[in-house]
């Protein structure tokens, strides 16, 4: 283990009989269903960082992107030393060392990625954080205690898998009541088609207050192509099984897995100042984001 404070928090967090490895990262079960083990291949190439390309690409986010995730979060939640932040989908846990440093409060990072954890491990502990625990498992099913969790994070994770619903049913078990979940997921709008349209599998929900939402044939049509025609070709490309929402879908998801006091909108975010560097198209990618009509990822959080 780490340090005595996590040590301590952990077993306060997690479930009976885990084990920390030797490399001091907590070890749980994999569901281990078709779909977890093909996203974590494909995410395994996307995150395959050393300490120097994890160095230049969490270089890259602070300058580029950080301000517009940190505006989006403070919305949502008011951290303080007492915290108890849960990021799934952590990769390189950037937003994780900003809730450390800024606000004191413990951090838990989930991911299937062990070689990316074991880097952020070394980054972690060069830079001297002690209230972390690193996490090398499935979010259907966290070594997590229920009602233990006061934040939820997680930047473009759960549209990762077919049943959106079983993540969001894990992710308020854990939860504290009153606790925070927060998450980013792709657009099915206009932006959808020109942008996403040819990797990316539109989600299907039911209409609410007169809103539109994707036809439920959509989902299965696009399924067929990407898995059953292509056999996962171009999705592996990219980000490997990602959908897309509408808000009132997005909306309906939440609301069938307990959750309350549900806000969505347009997550506005400037691009890697490293693929766009001209400061009149940055802020024109900007300004496109912030319609629900154009905008590339919605955010949505939610109370237990």
């Amino acid at each position: 283990m780490t340090n005595n404070i996590s040590e301590q928090i952990a077993r306060n967090l997690c479930k009976e009989n885990y084990k920390i490895d030797q490399n001091g990262i907590l070890h749980s079960e994999y569901l281990r269903d078709p779909e977890t083990l093909h996203s974590k291949n494909v995410w395994e190439k996307i995150y395959n960082f050393d300490m120097d390309a994890f160095k230049k690409d969490r270089d890259d986010f602070f300058r580029s992107k950080l301000e517009d995730h940190i505006n989006h979060i403070r919305k949502s939640y008011v951290f303080n030393p007492s915290s108890i932040c849960l990021e799934i989908g952590s990769g390189p846990a950037y937003i994780g060392e900003y809730i450390m440093k800024e606000f004191d409060s413990f951090y838990a990072g989930i991911d299937f990625n062990y070689e990316m954890l074991l880097t952020v491990k070394k980054y972690f502990d060069q830079k001297g954080f002690k209230k972390y625990l690193l996490i090398y498992g499935d979010i259907k099913n966290m070594p997590v205690k229920d009602n233990v969790i006061d934040f939820i994070y997680g930047g473009g994770v759960i549209e990762h898998f077919p049943n959106t619903g079983l993540v969001l049913r894990e992710l308020y078990r854990v939860l504290k009541a009153g606790g925070v979940s927060f998450n980013s997921v792709p657009c099915f709008n206009f932006s959808w088609i020109f942008l996403r349209s040819f990797a990316n599998i539109p989600s299907t929900g039911a209409a609410t207050n007169g809103g539109p939402s994707a036809p439920i044939f959509l989902k299965k049509v696009f399924e067929y192509i990407h898995i059953g025609l292509l056999k996962n070709k171009i999705l592996d490309k990219f980000y490997g099984y990602e959908l897309s929402f509408t808000r009132n879908s997005l909306r309906k998801l939440h609301e069938r897995n307990g959750f309350k006091d549900i806000t969505i909108g347009p997550f506005a975010c400037h691009p890697s100042i490293r693929k766009l560097r001209n400061p009149i198209l940055r802020k024109l990618y900007f300004n496109v984001q912030k319609s629900g009509l154009t905008s590339f990822f919605h955010y949505v959080f939610a109370k237990k």
